[in-house]
């Protein structure tokens, strides 16, 4: 259960707080990937915050992406969230969150696109690390045509929602201006990803976050079996390594 929540109380909410029990030995190293990123170029550049997980990614050049995949495949937070995605888990999607200036925009949003599966049944994970103790943000969120809801959550806590959940990230005063947050998505295991560049969600998707390809983006099966018939190989595909050495000499022509 999240925070006592039972799986039903969540569907219906779309959205559940928990103690950050199972990540907080993490906590301490996304502070310092946060800092080693920053550190890294005068600008920090959009591809540098996400794809954390994926050692094949732009942000790997400067980020410790395999512990980044530890955390995110972690028995600790994989038993918290089974009970609201199933047993069967795909780990696609990984970030630090914006600046609270682009995180506080003041409608409300949400991340349908970013989980381009069928049938769109994703779950988000958010991970505060970052700010003074007692200061975080709201989390104010609206499922289908009930009323608003405001989530407070801040280091200490993990807030997960759906992935159609529509919401808005609000700073609260003394909240740190860079990314506050590690977000983390799945999908369950009986959903399949698509992986045509031509369908909808990846057109759509092309034309907001056009340095992403979520169409190419590799799958981690980080929990139970698949059951959709997903492709795991694209997007595994670095280049193979090779000797450089100096060329065989020519082989002389025989006399005769």
């Amino acid at each position: 259960m999240l925070n006592g929540q039972p799986p039903s109380q969540y569907r219906k909410n779309g959205v559940a707080v928990a103690p950050a029990t199972p990540v907080e030995d993490y906590l301490v190293f996304l502070r310092e990937q946060l800092a080693a990123i920053y550190r890294s170029a005068r600008k920090v550049r959009p591809w540098l915050l996400w794809e954390l997980h994926n050692p094949w990614s732009r942000s790997a050049s400067v980020a410790d992406s395999w512990k980044f995949l530890e955390l995110c495949q972690s028995k600790a937070l994989l038993s918290l969230i089974t009970p609201f995605i199933g047993e069967d888990i795909i780990l696609f999607d990984s970030q630090f969150s914006p600046d609270l200036g682009e995180a506080g925009k003041p409608s409300l949003q949400n991340d349908r696109l970013r989980c381009p599966a069928e049938p769109l049944r994703g779950l988000v994970v958010r991970i505060p690390f970052a700010g003074p103790a007692n200061h975080g943000a709201k989390f104010i969120c609206k499922a289908d045509q009930s009323k608003s809801q405001t989530v407070e959550y801040g280091i200490g806590s993990i807030v997960c929602h759906n992935m159609d959940l529509d919401y808005q990230v609000i700073a609260e005063p003394g909240c740190t201006q860079q990314p506050f947050e590690y977000v983390i998505r799945y999908f369950p295991a009986t959903s399949l990803y698509l992986r045509d560049p031509t369908a909808k969600p990846h057109i759509q998707l092309t034309e907001r976050l056009p340095l992403l390809n979520y169409a190419q983006m590799p799958l981690w099966l980080v929990q139970g079996e698949d059951k959709a018939g997903n492709d795991f190989a694209t997007g595994f595909q670095p280049k193979a390594g090779r000797w450089i050495s100096r060329p065989d000499p020519p082989v002389p022509a025989a006399s005769g």
